[in-house]
């Protein structure tokens, strides 16, 4: 199956539509993988480490990155994996995302659908786009959870108004049936 990938751009200021926060802009096919452009990542370790631990989730996922990525350190997808989640933990979108994605392909844990779909859903309650687009396909392909292609088209649709036009024809397309072809990427 081909996956296109989901942009997330780590911009200063986003736009809000919907109630969703628009920081990302989704591919034009379906993908459950986000990679930041210019990640943010710690230029200083040590800072990184303090604020992390004095309760930051922005130092937490920064942190992350720098070992996800091995920006300066030896990359280490296992801490990264721990810094996402304690970074979602303390109410931090983007890392809720990461964290679905190192439980869904198995990056530093063991694969783990299940519990990528609640990290994408966390994300989503906190109006991530990302967390939504990628908890609907997710739902589209019954994947860590029970497939529901309604639930699916409603978070398409969601992230559609917020925005990403590529979900638009997602949503379209389950409301209508769904062209295997179109949800899959391909051209009808």
């Amino acid at each position: 199956m081909r996956r296109a990938l989901t942009l997330v751009l780590l911009l200063g200021a986003a736009c809000d539509r919907g109630g969703l926060s628009v920081r990302e802009r989704a591919a034009p096919s379906a993908s459950v993988i986000t990679i930041g452009v210019g990640p943010a990542t710690c230029s200083d370790l040590s800072a990184c480490e303090r604020e992390c631990d004095a309760g930051s989730a922005d130092g937490c996922r920064k942190l992350g990155a720098t070992y996800a990525f091995g920006q300066g350190i030896e990359k280490d997808q296992v801490r990264a994996t721990e810094l996402y989640e304690r970074a979602c933990d303390l109410h931090d979108p983007s890392a809720c995302v990461f964290a679905g994605q190192m439980n869904e392909y198995g990056h530093g844990v063991a694969k783990d659908a299940a519990k990528a779909a609640r990290f994408y859903e966390r994300a989503c309650d906190m109006k991530w786009a990302a967390g939504c687009y990628n908890l609907a396909i997710m739902y589209e392909r019954g994947s860590g959870v029970l497939e529901d292609r309604r639930k699916a088209g409603d978070l398409y649709q969601l992230t559609c108004t917020a925005g990403a036009q590529e979900s638009c024809a997602k949503a379209r397309a389950l409301r209508e049936g769904g062209d295997r072809r179109l949800l899959e990427g391909g051209v009808p």
